[in-house]
């Protein structure tokens, strides 16, 4: 997995300019991986891969970055296919932001989105891309499917709520620990509204033999790596019966009676919540 973070410097532009300068960045944040991988020392051939943009903190604050999932292999132009030279191990992160700081600030200049004096400085610093090695890649799709469905805030973290401030938990990436969290409820809204994307933006990318205009070359990988997406299991398992749910009260069975219309946040079936309102 390849990641690419934004420099403080330029969120002012993902506040007031979201759907040009998301934009921007995967389509700079792409060329940047094809660039670097179709390099023989690297790849040395066309690569596939999809990336997702995730936008906020363990406290909604903004910090834009997109998760990129590469396989390690790729398709030269005889149409072979090519793998990096350590099957551990792609390229290193510099290399990546090197090159993702020359395509963006070039195409930002371009566009007139920043004052000349902000890019000479953007010049200046360091960016930021971690690289990180998933094995077969099922971990890092579980790892972003959890931020993808989720979003910024899952019920489970907000802890209470009242007309002036929210409560929530935060998670210390450090320690791992977790401890709560008061916002005031206007701030709340702000830091919420901003991972907001414009309508029919697309969070979820994909390009090279990934792209569904490339299926031809997809089919021809899969036919070299011997993958025959038509095998099926002749004896499935049986599907477990999942445990019923226990009424929290009496610990019995519940039953199915009905839908109803969802609840707000708060007053949704938080264990915690839940019982602080039963026990008054």
């Amino acid at each position: 997995m390849v990641t690419f973070t934004l420099p403080k410097l330029l969120r002012r532009l993902c506040r007031y300019h979201p759907e040009a300068f998301y934009r921007l960045f995967f389509a700079c944040a792409a060329q940047a991986i094809k660039d670097v991988l179709k390099q023989p020392r690297h790849l040395g051939g066309q690569c596939g891969f999809f990336g997702m943009l995730q936008t906020w903190t363990q406290d909604l604050r903004l910090h834009p970055h997109i998760h990129f999932v590469i396989p390690a292999i790729g398709i030269g132009k005889d149409g072979a296919i090519r793998r990096p030279r350590s099957p551990k191990w792609l390229a290193y992160g510099e290399v990546f932001a090197s090159r993702l700081k020359t395509l963006l600030l070039k195409a930002i200049e371009k566009q007139g989105m920043l004052p000349v004096d902000r890019i000479r400085s953007l010049w200046s610093i360091g960016w930021n891309c971690d690289v990180e090695n998933f094995g077969s890649g099922e971990n890092s799709i579980k790892y972003l499917g959890g931020y993808l469905f989720k979003g910024p805030l899952s019920d489970s973290r907000i802890l209470s709520s009242d007309e002036r401030s929210v409560r929530i938990s935060i998670k210390d990436r450090k320690s791992g620990k977790r401890h709560p969290l008061q916002i005031d409820g206007v701030e709340f809204v702000r830091r919420y509204l901003q991972h907001a994307l414009p309508s029919g933006f697309h969070r979820i990318r994909y390009y090279g033999f990934l792209h569904c205009r490339s299926r031809q070359k997809l089919k021809t990988i899969r036919e070299q790596l011997g993958v025959d997406r038509r095998a099926v299991d002749k004896n499935p398992p049986e599907p477990i019966e999942p445990k019923p749910m226990l009424c929290p009260r009496c610990r019995q069975p519940m039953l199915f009676v009905g839908h109803q219309s969802r609840a707000p946040p708060w007053k949704r079936s938080i264990a915690r919540i839940w019982r602080a309102q039963t026990a008054a």
